[in-house]
């Protein structure tokens, strides 16, 4: 299953969750594909391809500056996930799409902070406790964005 395929799930599964609350998930849906499509540009590449084909050891000793390139776009991507600010009421978690659960010790769950934001949503069912969960909700989808530029290397 691919990354972008599993986020879909997940916001499937929170999307359900709001039926008939003030929140949209279109946001988090179109970085999705933004993320899809900069994945097809990286396979179109065919660096991934040349790196993990059989001859990847003479790939990588003909042209390291390739593979670390690569790496370097691979390991900024995962960092464009995170957020300097954190999540809301729990800042030292900084990754904004796989983090703890607030509510099980022994899970960890995709977009913690909308799963927090939530949580408090429903226990409020304030329309400023719904508005949080939008806010959570752009958060997400824009590290998601910004995760798909630094793949395509429009952003270093």
């Amino acid at each position: 299953m691919s990354y972008a395929s599993e986020l879909q799930q997940s916001t499937e599964l929170f999307e359900k969750e709001v039926l008939g609350r003030p929140v949209s998930f279109a946001p988090i849906y179109q970085s999705i594909e933004k993320l899809k499509k900069a994945a097809a540009i990286i396979n179109s590449e065919r660096k991934l391809q040349e790196l993990e084909g059989k001859n990847w050891l003479l790939t990588w000793k003909k042209d390291p500056i390739k593979v670390r390139e690569l790496n370097d776009r691979l390991m900024m991507t995962e960092r464009a996930f995170t957020n300097r600010e954190g999540l809301h009421e729990r800042p030292w978690y900084k990754h904004l799409i796989y983090g703890p659960s607030q509510y099980d010790d022994y899970g960890s769950k995709s977009f913690p902070g909308i799963d927090d934001a939530l949580e408090t949503a429903k226990n409020l069912n304030t329309s400023k406790s719904w508005s949080l969960v939008q806010h959570e909700v752009w958060r997400v989808a824009r590290a998601i964005k910004q995760a798909s530029r630094v793949l395509i290397g429009e952003l270093k």
